[in-house]
């Protein structure tokens, strides 16, 4: 008995030695508590750059946090182009659009939102916000147009809760030029 356990301690290395440590989780989260309306923007932006599904919606108004549904307006030609697929648009459609791109992004590609305000009005309640918005985003396309980066404005209506947290309620897409907009790419993955 005592020479099986000889020979079980000399092919251990050393018993009760530590692990190498695991590297360090890198899908943080860097949410901020939607405080103010800026928070909300800076939680979109890292949202979208974090390919953070959770909190990308957790930036919208929902009847579990505020009085009123979200609900998106699609840029006007884009929703000329799909009858029908914005009539209802509101957080099932948004989660619906985001896992269905999530599909197509390799896990190494980044995404990026920039947001430039051009206007704020701000009241106790609630808030509007306009802004010039241009979206990056690296997906895996098979024919047909494939658009990488859109841009646009975006008018972002915001509803302030009892807990004094700030969401969107209602965000309506503008286009400003000839490149596509946001709606184009919610179109592409919401169907």
């Amino acid at each position: 008995m005592l020479l099986i356990g000889l020979l079980v301690a000399l092919h251990c290395k050393t018993p009760f030695s530590t692990r190498e440590p695991e590297p360090p989780n890198s899908n943080q989260s860097s949410w901020i508590q939607p405080t103010s309306p800026s928070y909300v923007m800076t939680n979109l932006r890292n949202a979208v750059a974090e390919k953070n599904i959770t909190n990308y919606i957790r930036c919208l108004a929902d009847t579990g946090t505020s009085s009123k549904r979200f609900r998106f307006v699609p840029e006007a030609t884009v929703a000329n182009a799909n009858p029908g697929l914005f009539l209802r648009w509101a957080i099932d459609e948004e989660r619906n659009y985001l896992n269905q791109l999530l599909l197509f992004l390799p896990k190494d590609s980044t995404s990026q939102l920039s947001l430039s305000p051009l206007k704020e009005d701000t009241f106790p309640d609630s808030a509007i916000l306009i802004q010039d918005y241009r979206l990056t985003t690296k997906y895996r396309c098979e024919g047909g147009e494939c658009p990488k980066v859109m841009s646009g404005q975006a008018e972002f209506r915001l509803i302030r809760n009892t807990e004094d947290f700030w969401y969107i309620h209602r965000w309506s897409d503008y286009a400003t030029g000839d490149e596509p907009t946001w709606s184009a790419l919610k179109a592409k993955f919401g169907k």
